[in-house]
């Protein structure tokens, strides 16, 4: 990150904060959005904005980019990646979609949009069910005779 911690040279002080000169952030920006609208920190004023589902989530989410990149045009040159991990595993490719619907529509400002990235994702409720046994049995969580 953009800090570094360096110690206070003894058990008693505290450490001092300095920047770090090999910071990722002097090279990138990161974008965290809390979606849909009342999680983590986000929120609004419209009460029905708290409906929400995975394709009105990928609608908002672009809105909100759009109107972001609206205010920081400068930052319309960079490319751009949508990135996220778990239940994201829906959220990031359907945000995707929305933004090249976006770029293949007209909208404006034209995000600047190179591709995706997912880990360790949710993709489908079958899919990953029928992998929790097997996790199960691998981790130790259950015997044999019991995943037999």
């Amino acid at each position: 990150g953009p800090f570094n911690f360096e110690s206070g040279g003894s058990v008693k002080s505290l450490p001092k904060l300095h920047l770090n000169p090999y910071s990722w952030s002097k090279v990138s920006t990161m974008i965290y959005l809390d979606s849909p609208a009342g999680v983590g920190l986000s929120y609004s004023n419209n009460v029905s904005d708290y409906e929400t589902g995975d394709l009105k989530t990928a609608a908002d989410s672009h809105t909100f980019l759009l109107k972001w990149f609206q205010l920081y045009p400068e930052f319309l040159s960079n490319p751009f990646y949508i990135a996220g991990e778990s239940y994201a595993g829906v959220y990031v490719p359907t945000l995707s979609h929305e933004v090249v619907k976006g770029i293949q529509g007209g909208a404006k400002p034209t995000i600047n949009f190179k591709g995706y990235m997912v880990g360790n994702g949710v993709c489908d409720t079958v899919f990953d069910g029928n992998a929790l046994v097997p996790f199960a049995h691998g981790m130790g969580l259950i015997s044999e005779e019991i995943y037999q």
